[in-house]
């Protein structure tokens, strides 16, 4: 079962990675996770007077994408699920443009939404069974 778990996971943030933004341009969160990094680190490093912050969120969001993919426990699993859940929807334009949604956006978002909980509930069952052995 642990490497379902496994694949799983790759399956989660490589869908994470690939959902597009709503936006005009509808970039995916890879791309859009770069622009904001490279803007963030380009700021700082070059002393400009205003600091693009949401490449700090971005930073967030590439250790929760880690912690995801390197966890075994159900409960930080959730808890990481959630964290890249809340910002997924700022990043995509969710709220603002909801009617823009597409087949693709609806297909990558459903992809990382239903393996992330089943990687959950795997994992549950994981902990689940071993205290039934013990």
């Amino acid at each position: 079962m642990s490497i379902i778990i496994k694949i799983l996971k790759i399956i989660a943030i490589t869908s994470f990675l690939m959902i597009p933004g709503l936006d005009e341009n509808g970039t995916p969160n890879l791309a859009f996770m770069m622009l904001c990094l490279f803007q963030f680190f380009h700021d700082i490093f070059n002393a400009s007077t205003v600091i693009f912050w949401e490449g700090f969120i971005i930073i967030a969001i590439i250790a929760a994408l880690v912690v995801f993919l390197i966890s075994k426990s159900y409960k930080i699993l959730l808890f990481s699920f959630l964290v890249l859940l809340i910002p997924l929807t700022y990043a995509s334009g969710l709220i603002t443009n909801y009617a823009r949604i597409n087949f693709w956006f609806l297909f990558t978002f459903l992809i990382f939404i239903i393996s992330s909980i089943w990687v959950i509930i795997l994992a549950q069952k994981k902990v689940i069974l071993k205290r039934m052995i013990d």
